[in-house]
């Protein structure tokens, strides 16, 4: 028997001794009827009071198999798994296929085979990945990543939008055709005027200045789709 089993026992067997028995009602037997009719009644109460307990017992043990399913690892700080993460994949473009066993080594070799490798969707068919940790969960998880000359795309289209003035169809293509260049191919050109408004910290008065000017910026690719492509966001004026 488990602590939880003898915990449970324990508990009802409290709660059974503190339920009251139930008096039953005094009534007069007509003469020449029998008594007995007392004695077969009685047991209803009995077998309400066995229902009580049955559906107190069910309540404790739906409550602590969610107790249960609720438990986690501590949250712990984990710099020799990060660092041995950036190792794989800091300036290197890895697909999922390559970067896992790469993964799985260093769990191993960091003694943390009950660790799992997770991937989002969209990294399976991505290019390069990105890692993350979630260790209440004692996962890695892949996420669609850029490579370095997408990274390097996306600087070009930052100033090239702020050096130039083009409207929602023009600015749309200058950013397909720069980042079809750069090797990716699974993106989403958003430029909606109730999209998101941002940008680098260090421009955002240039940019406030542009729109207003009529011209669309480069916000950035901070999400995407629930497929993986990523989506790619222009900031510009209301038409």
């Amino acid at each position: 028997m488990t602590d939880l089993d003898t915990r449970l026992r324990e508990r009802l067997e409290r709660l059974d001794a503190a339920i009251p028995a139930p008096r039953l009602p005094s009534v007069p037997t007509p003469a020449g009827r029998p008594a007995a009719v007392t004695g077969r009644r009685s047991g209803a109460p009995r077998r309400r009071r066995g229902l009580i307990v049955l559906l107190a017992a069910a309540i404790m043990l739906a409550g602590s198999v969610a107790i249960a399913q609720r438990i986690t690892y501590p949250d712990l700080p984990e710099p020799a798994l990060e660092g041995a993460l950036t190792e794989i994949l800091a300036g290197r473009c890895l697909s999922a296929t390559a970067a896992t066993p790469a993964i799985q080594a260093k769990l191993d070799a960091l003694g943390k085979t009950d660790w799992v490798i997770e991937s989002r969707p969209g990294a399976a068919e991505a290019s390069c990945v990105s890692s993350f940790i979630v260790v209440p969960h004692h996962a890695v998880v892949l996420i669609p990543g850029i490579s370095r000359k997408v990274a390097e795309a996306k600087e070009f289209l930052i100033d090239e939008l702020l050096r130039q003035c083009l409207g929602r169809a023009d600015a749309i293509q200058l950013v397909s055709s720069a980042l079809t260049s750069a090797g990716s191919d699974r993106f989403v050109v958003r430029a909606d005027p109730w999209g998101n408004q941002g940008g680098p910290l260090d421009k955002m008065d240039e940019y406030r200045r542009h729109v207003a000017e009529g011209c669309f910026v480069f916000v950035g690719m901070p999400t995407r789709t629930a497929d993986g492509a990523a989506i790619v966001e222009l900031w510009g004026p209301w038409p």
